[in-house]
């Protein structure tokens, strides 16, 4: 039974791929150079791209730093958390604290103290 032939589709890529088809083997200099030159685009597009690109290595880079900072931060704003919530808890339940925060932040005193004030010279 004979094979049915189908034509391909021509691509937009078609007019290069017959141009380097075309040069005989005494232009084989040129198919290298040009070749050469298609290599060094490809090499200058990778370049740009690396260091200049969305996803370049300097924006890697400070990307990483802006994520320690808030890893850090993040840390820190967690263990003042806890420290707020136990000061807080203090100040619901232990009256022996209330009394240490009056006497030393407010500088308060029972009616029966005796307060000593003494001269800077």
């Amino acid at each position: 039974m004979p094979r049915k032939i189908t034509q391909r589709k021509p691509s937009l890529l078609a007019p290069a791929g017959d141009l380097l088809k075309n040069l005989s083997n005494a232009e084989s200099r040129l198919r290298r150079r040009i070749f050469r030159i298609g290599l060094l685009g490809v090499a200058l597009l990778f370049t740009y791209s690396l260091v200049f690109g969305s996803y370049s290595l300097p924006r890697i880079a400070r990307l990483q730093l802006k994520k320690h900072a808030l890893i850090e931060s993040n840390r820190r704003l967690a263990a003042e958390l806890i420290d707020c919530d136990r000061i807080h808890r203090l100040l619901e339940t232990d009256p022996v604290y209330i009394e240490q925060v009056a006497r030393t932040r407010y500088y308060m005193v029972h009616p029966d103290d005796i307060v000593y004030r003494y001269r800077i010279r």
